[in-house]
């Protein structure tokens, strides 16, 4: 796919994606003694393919329910304002014949 027909949204995965191989191949640098006496909590688990596949399909459902819901919006302003010129233009002819 040429790089200059991706998204900005698809350009930020690709780049997650291109860190996330680079933090793989770097080996994790050890803690010194001091750090590793205090407890801290565990770290999270790195989501697995499928979950970061699970949520990207949620942001894309959420962002198209959204997207759905303008343009409904918009075609009810559409209409109704289709509808005012109509009313308005029969209400001028009507008034033009008596």
């Amino acid at each position: 796919m040429d790089k200059d027909k991706l998204t900005p949204k698809e350009e930020a995965l690709l780049a997650e994606a291109r860190r996330e191989a680079a933090a793989r191949k770097q080996a994790p640098t050890p803690a010194p003694a001091a750090q590793q006496a205090q407890p801290q909590a565990a770290p999270r688990p790195a989501p697995t393919a499928a979950e970061r596949l699970a949520q990207l399909m949620e942001d894309e459902r959420a962002e198209t329910q959204k997207r759905k819901e303008k343009m409904r919006r918009r075609g009810l302003m559409i209409s109704g304002g289709i509808a005012a010129v109509f009313a308005l233009w029969l209400l001028s002819a009507l008034r033009k014949r008596r």
